[in-house]
């Protein structure tokens, strides 16, 4: 809102409702204002007629004076500001405003208008046609929803938990780097598929990258022993048709 205005200065005449400005900005105030005088007395400003006219009520009380200091107070400039912000909304908004038509009244907007067609959270995704897996939480844990790459599945196979092939209860897909504990005799760089059963309960299957292949169970708590796989790259069929391990 505006402060006082007193740029300029007036010439006031006794008994006469007429102030007349030098330098003054009266058309910036608005009928109703607050006018004091150089008499410091209070008038109410009835027309600003043009920035160096400006007529008053009552008439002027005190005495002449010329080239003298004054104050208007824009009482209305609340209200002026208001109106001004709201017209300024309206021409700016007006026509998209008027574009909602119906989802303006409407309690929920259904999903065809822009909303959810919903009231809760729950009605909201059913609106929008989420399915359960909406509300759960990416991660590892049981009810999670696997993200890509998880336990091996889709992306690169993570590392061996603890660098142990021992260290493995969750059914997935893992690697070796060389060197990692309770591997195969000179396993060396390879995957691993673990398959659990339950609590105490595994198989695993290990692929060398040297071409070798191994499994073993994990039987109640107790790890049995590697066995090798024999393939043709391990074994060479004799003359009578046997395989023999090379």
């Amino acid at each position: 809102m505006p402060s006082w205005f007193t740029e300029g200065t007036v010439t006031v005449a006794n008994g006469n409702t007429v102030v007349n400005g030098s330098g003054t900005k009266f058309s910036n105030s608005r009928p109703g204002d607050m006018f004091v005088g150089p008499d410091m007395g209070i008038y109410q400003v009835v027309n600003p007629a043009s920035d160096t006219s400006v007529s008053i009520t009552p008439a002027y009380r005190g005495a002449n004076a010329a080239g003298a200091s004054y104050g208007i107070v824009p009482v209305n400039g609340y209200p002026k500001v208001l109106a001004d912000a709201v017209n300024q909304m309206v021409l700016q908004w007006g026509t998209t405003l008027a574009g909602l038509g119906a989802v303006s009244t409407e309690n929920v907007v259904p999903v065809a208008k822009g909303g959810t067609g919903g009231t809760t959270q729950a009605t909201a995704r059913t609106g929008l046609g989420l399915g359960s897996a909406a509300t759960l939480n990416a991660g590892l844990a049981s009810g999670n929803v696997l993200m890509y790459g998880a336990f091996g599945l889709g992306g690169r196979a993570p590392d061996l938990p603890g660098n142990s092939f021992n260290a493995i209860g969750d059914t997935g897909i893992y690697r070796s780097s060389g060197g990692s504990a309770n591997s195969p005799t000179n396993y060396g760089y390879g995957t691993l598929f673990v398959q659990n059963y339950d609590a105490g309960f595994t198989a695993q299957h290990g692929t060398s990258f040297s071409g070798r292949q191994f499994f073993r169970i994990n039987n109640n708590f107790s790890w049995g022993s590697w066995i090798e796989i024999y393939t043709t790259t391990n074994t060479t069929r004799s003359s009578d048709g046997t395989l023999k391990a090379i």
